[in-house]
């Protein structure tokens, strides 16, 4: 278990707080919906009257839009279908709407002009990230949404979260008291999904690339060929991106959209996209889904604008099966006695570690992808994988040394195991009032 184990507040209340009432972030706004989740058409059709609120039916599927953009933004799994997903969304937008509807009843009040700072101070902080307004403009306007769009969609769920805060400040809190024996009991119940420390590791490895067959490697080049000529001729990427590549964005001019740091799945494509200047083209780049000739269009400080030219490398059974038995003789000579560092200069294709010998440093298990934190599970220091299949090729891992991670004692974790037995109680409290809150005010549901 994660350090989710550990919430600050509950889950009904980050649902009525925060989850349900998004206030849209630069990083949702710099991705492309998937393309496997419908956009909605807005309608205005009125779904639930709460007290004197409205819910709309573009309400409810704007928020489904926006859950299925940020679980696959997030790469999280979605283990509910869009029904299940949408009857969830319209339950917490009723409670939203009875828990604002409590607030007004009680004349709790909101500042107009303190929501109108917070929106500018968000507009503020995304011109800063995509480094103009103009940018700015064009990502929202790929999520089909205006400037305006966001100021005033912003403001109502800035309002909404405040009077959220408040009435949960008022009568939710003081009514939890977490006593110190709640506390000790909490742990000792759940010790077990406490998170412990990640092992510690040092790794070194060899990695034997999946290349496609000669015939393959020729049709690329011949393709290639025709993309280079086209830009020396004075093309422009765009038109020669439309003509040849063969990446999902090509009918775009292969405009990709903004990207910072960390955002690229290879770590060659990041290091030349953030080499470049702007107007600058790469040559060709390798990595393990294909080869990529890469444009700056727009730069900031911490972020570039690009467009590339694609085309995916072929990849058969027999391609792998080629690779693993060339990865197999690898092993059988570490094995045999060589040295990996010698072996790791010859033979490896991992531009980082094998000029090292292999070498990569040291890392927290918990910082390895998965399928590398399987391999790894059981092998103690000086220890050595078998050659494994991964998207960059086959691996093998030498582990130098590795420290064990240890599990937290209660002293090491106290603050974080009461805000748990606190964020538990919340629940329950907050379940109740807005039980009661259903009783007090009409909830007329039109559908």
């Amino acid at each position: 278990m994660t350090s989710s184990a550990f919430p600050s507040t509950p889950a009904r209340v980050l649902a009525a707080v925060a989850a349900v009432l998004v206030v849209l972030t630069a990083v949702a706004f710099a991705q492309t919906v998937d393309e496997n989740v419908p956009t909605p058409e807005l309608v205005d059709r009125i779904l639930v009257i709460v007290d004197e609120e409205a819910i709309l039916q573009s309400d409810v599927q704007r928020e489904v839009a926006l859950y299925f953009l940020e679980a696959r933004n997030a790469g999280q799994e979605i283990d509910m279908t869009e029904a299940e997903v949408r009857a969830e969304v319209l339950d917490r937008l009723v409670e939203s709407k009875l828990i604002i509807a409590a607030a007004r009843q009680e004349e709790i009040e909101v500042s107009d002009d303190a929501i109108a700072r917070e929106v500018q101070g968000n507009i503020d902080q995304l011109v800063r990230y995509y480094g103009s307004e103009a940018s700015l403009e064009r990502a929202l306007s790929d999520e089909g949404m205006s400037l305006g769009d966001y100021r005033r969609r912003a403001r109502g769920q800035l309002r909404d979260q405040h009077y959220m805060r408040a009435v949960i400040h008022r009568f939710i809190r003081p009514k939890v008291e977490v006593r110190e024996e709640e506390v000790d009991a909490w742990y000792h119940e759940h010790s077990d999904e406490i998170p412990a420390t990640p092992d510690s590791l040092t790794l070194s490895d060899i990695l034997v690339p999946v290349e496609p067959d000669e015939e393959v490697q020729r049709e690329v080049q011949r393709k290639l060929g025709a993309v280079l000529q086209g830009l020396g001729d004075g093309a422009a990427f765009a038109d020669v991106a439309r003509e040849y590549s063969e990446g999902p964005a090509a009918a775009k001019g292969g405009r990709i959209g903004r990207v910072s740091r960390g955002d690229l799945f290879s770590q060659v494509l990041e290091d030349a996209v953030f080499t470049l200047g702007v107007g600058e083209t790469s040559p060709p780049i390798v990595t393990e889904r294909g080869i990529h000739v890469v444009r700056v269009d727009e730069a900031d400080g911490e972020g570039r604008v690009v467009s590339q030219i694609f085309f995916p490398l072929q990849l058969g059974e027999a391609d792998v099966e080629r690779a693993r038995t060339a990865a197999e003789a690898v092993y059988a000579r570490l094995v045999a006695g060589e040295p990996f560092d010698k072996v790791a200069m010859e033979v490896s294709a991992d531009p980082t570690s094998a000029p090292q010998g292999g070498r990569l440093g040291t890392f927290a298990m918990t910082d390895l992808s998965a399928a590398i934190q399987e391999q790894l599970a059981d092998v103690a220091a000086g220890g050595m994988t078998r050659p494994f299949l991964t998207p960059a090729g086959l691996y093998i891992f030498l582990v130098r040394d590795r420290v064990e991670g240890h599990r937290f004692t209660l002293d090491e974790v106290r603050d974080r195991v009461r805000q748990a037995v606190e964020s538990e109680k919340m629940e329950g409290e907050l379940t109740r009032y807005v039980d009661g809150l259903r009783k007090r005010f009409v909830v007329d549901v039109k559908e």
